[in-house]
């Protein structure tokens, strides 16, 4: 193992789950079994209020270095605090709480090495829930020609599952401080401007799935920034420069989300949660089974949306349906 390591491994932690194999503890199992070992891990305590910060300084792990913030800044500008402490000539992204497989650091470094001509590559990510069970598998194209098409629609990595060459990344420029959300997506549309970016086949990555993640009870507000990364990216590639003006499209969705008051917010919530139920549900397979849970919450956000029960109701005829179908004909 060199001195000074091949990757940096970055990960913000905020109030994490500490203990047992669906919180932080499992994740740190997972970095202990990688086969890949020349790197170190970089934590980021952001002003958690909770035990997380104690359970860190208990932690023994080759390579650790932990930073705690005095305040909640936010997990844009702790992941930036990460990058600059980092030393690697990768960087390797992490979420608290998600599983790597062992092989994955060892896959993507061999990637890297190979294909020069490549600076960021992710794997296939599965997503899981509390006890381990898949939610769903996505599928993202590996090519960087088919990554770049789907960019301008949608996100094509996953966020904890990507490495990226720190050359690229000091010369791109950071996650904008600006997007307190969809940071990554503005991220990789700017890299893969610049760099060829890919995907590796194999799922590599397991995201663990819940009513707490950014993409589930703050949807709309993600989708908002997600929306203004695209027109971003459209503008730099017709004009070779950006026209919309970062910090007052920012402010304009800051003030929309941050001045709600506390029924505006119910209301977002249950809007955010019924439009995952559906999601859900649509997707179908091992998915499926997570719609009602999150229909529940959506009802215990705000009972009176209608979209809340004109779910519930097909569903129950769907089941009346069915119901009927299968019984025999009587005589």
């Amino acid at each position: 193992m060199s001195e000074t390591p091949l990757v940096s491994v970055v990960m913000a932690v905020y109030n994490g789950v500490c203990e047992g194999e669906d919180g932080l503890a499992g994740t740190i199992e997972s970095l202990r079994s990688q086969t890949f070992r020349d790197f170190e891990l970089i934590i980021i305590d952001d002003g958690s209020t909770d035990a997380t910060w104690e359970w860190l300084s208990r932690l023994e792990f080759p390579r650790l270095r932990v930073h705690r913030n005095t305040t909640n800044r936010g997990q844009t500008a702790s992941l930036n605090l990460g990058l600059s402490m980092a030393r690697g000539r990768y960087i390797a992204r992490h979420d608290a709480e998600d599983i790597s497989l062992p092989e994955r650091f060892e896959k993507q470094v061999a990637f890297l090495e190979k294909h020069a001509e490549v600076a960021l590559v992710g794997t296939q990510v599965e997503w899981m829930d509390r006890a381990g069970e898949t939610v769903r598998r996505f599928e993202y194209p590996t090519d960087h020609e088919a990554i770049v098409e789907r960019l301008k629609r949608k996100n094509s990595f996953g966020h904890g599952a990507v490495m990226v060459r720190r050359e690229a990344l000091d010369k791109t420029g950071p996650y904008r401080e600006a997007f307190r959300l969809a940071q990554d997506y503005d991220l990789w549309l700017r890299l893969s401007e610049r760099y060829r970016v890919a995907n590796l086949p194999d799922v590599l990555y397991r995201m663990r799935f819940s009513a707490r993640m950014a993409s589930v009870a703050r949807n709309g507000e993600q989708n908002a920034y997600a929306e203004l990364a695209r027109r971003l990216a459209a503008e730099r590639a017709e004009h070779g420069e950006e026209k919309t003006d970062l910090p007052t499209a920012v402010e304009a969705i800051r003030e929309r989300y941050d001045r709600m008051n506390f029924l505006s917010r119910r209301i977002e919530r249950a809007r955010n949660y019924i439009n995952w139920a559906e999601r859900l549900l649509w997707w179908g397979g091992p998915a499926a089974r997570y719609a009602w849970p999150m229909w529940s919450y959506a009802l215990s956000e705000w009972p009176l949306n209608p979209r809340i029960w004109k779910f519930a109701a097909r569903q129950a005829l769907r089941r009346l349906t069915s119901g009927a179908e299968a019984r025999p004909a009587s005589e």
